[in-house]
């Protein structure tokens, strides 16, 4: 990243935690964009460059997330398993907050507790499962919608990693490992009620 980049990014961060310590002191509805910007040191205008809307500042590493895993999709071999690739995915993209559990508990219980805030969460997850199964149909030569399969192991995918979090959320211990338990646990009951 260039200098210029980095300050950028470092002003983007600033506000987007700016938010959240006030968020979590005062409660979301009564935090105005103005006092965000000013526990940030920002301008209101700088903080709207960033940011378009208030709802925005808790969902601030989404573009990101979403790039950096269809960059990762890309990378995976042609002939690998729909689990392989789920698999595979997760690792990088649970490194960029997995050592963040108090922002995240944070995060979390404002948006349970906010009805605004759970429509764009939902939003958030609809927007990674299209992406996921999309990049399924085309491996797989199908199209979404007409072959159950890759909606199927995207939403497999998006359960074993929600689990895996959820438990993280409540126990702290690490996040890709209890993923992974989430994952391995839905084989071993798929495969025993198979049996």
């Amino acid at each position: 990243m260039s200098l210029r980049d980095r300050k950028k990014e470092r002003t983007r961060r600033a506000i987007a935690d700016a938010a959240l310590r006030l968020f979590v002191e005062h409660g979301y509805d009564a935090v105005t964009v103005a006092d965000i910007a000013a526990e940030a040191d920002v301008g209101t205008r700088t903080l709207h460059r960033y940011y378009p809307s208030k709802d925005e500042l808790l969902f601030a590493e989404d573009d990101e997330h979403r790039a950096e895993l269809a960059r990762l999709l890309a990378a995976r071999p042609a002939e690998e398993s729909p689990e392989e690739t789920m698999a595979a995915v997760i690792g990088p993209l649970v490194e960029r907050f997995g050592d963040r559990l108090v922002d995240m508990r944070a995060r979390d219980a404002l948006i349970a507790a906010t009805p605004a805030l759970q429509a764009r969460e939902l939003a958030k997850r609809n927007a990674v499962e299209s992406l996921l199964a999309e990049h399924l149909a085309r491996r797989m030569g199908v199209e979404v919608g007409t072959d159950v399969r890759p909606l199927l192991w995207a939403k497999v995918g998006m359960a074993s990693f929600f689990a895996g979090y959820e438990i993280w959320l409540n126990t702290g211990g690490d996040l890709g490992s209890h993923i992974s338990d989430a994952r391995a646990a839905l084989l071993t009951e798929v495969r025993s009620a198979a049996i």
